[in-house]
């Protein structure tokens, strides 16, 4: 990989590293709208902490297939008599067990019944 490409990549890592800040927040304001659900069992408040963290989750998810990709081409590139293939079959395993973990994480998200709905299969 030429120095330009890598300098691209680093410039994209940056803005993932810049929302993964806006993610904390997020994540944080969160957690508020859950303690107002549990202390005063307020719907609205739960609502919005279901749709915040599945926003969060979409947006983590964008993140993950954006590694498994960089992971992916890096891997075609590299032969594999060189060194340090087993390394870069390696960050693509976890690179794809973290967008595997994201869908979970996105799915139970999506699918928990909020409290006073029943539950249906």
């Amino acid at each position: 990989m030429n120095i330009n490409e890598k300098l691209k990549r680093l410039k994209t890592e940056d803005l993932i590293w810049i929302v993964y800040f806006f993610i904390a927040g997020a994540a944080l304001y969160s957690n508020i709208d859950e303690r107002k659900y549990l202390l005063a069992k307020n719907l609205k408040a739960y609502k919005e902490k279901k749709n915040i963290n599945t926003t969060i989750f979409v947006i983590a998810l964008i993140i993950y297939i954006y590694f498994v990709l960089i992971n992916t081409e890096d891997l075609s590139i590299t032969k594999y008599t060189d060194s340090n293939y087993i390394y870069r079959e390696l960050q693509l395993i976890g690179s794809l067990l973290f967008l595997i973990g994201g869908i979970i994480y996105l799915i139970v998200e999506i699918k928990e019944p909020f409290p006073d709905e029943i539950a249906l299969i």
